[in-house]
């Protein structure tokens, strides 16, 4: 389980590198992403990473943690699956139209630090 952890920090702090370094290109690649595919098909990546939060839970220090933000992204997948009254669509254009650039370099940056708590809370 602790390779699950090391591979949720190291990808955690890369993404959010990403997006601080090279915000227009992610920005763009997201919304690329998001007009190319179906958003049922795409609330599969929150499931994802809720059941590797949930699974990888017992090999962290602070496990209650790993646990609420797997729930957390769970509920995200099912609200992107079902996307009631468009909200989820609406955020969606909100973040991908409407945050500055320097929001998204904030939000990496939150991103790398959350990374790095990752890593320093496996046993």
């Amino acid at each position: 389980m602790k390779v699950i952890v090391y591979l949720l920090g190291f990808g955690h702090i890369a993404l959010c590198t990403y997006l601080i370094l090279y915000t227009k290109e992610s920005v763009d690649a997201m919304k690329g992403m998001f007009n190319t595919y179906q958003l049922k098909y795409l609330s599969a990546i929150p499931a994802v990473y809720a059941l590797l939060f949930l699974m990888s839970a017992s090999a962290t220090t602070h496990p209650w943690v790993f646990r609420i933000i797997g729930l957390l992204a769970a509920a995200e997948a099912v609200v992107a699956f079902t996307n009631p009254k468009k909200i989820y669509s609406q955020m969606l254009d909100w973040y991908l139209n409407s945050v500055s650039e320097q929001a998204n370099r904030l939000f990496g940056m939150i991103g790398v630090v959350f990374g790095t708590v990752i890593l320093t809370w496996i046993q």
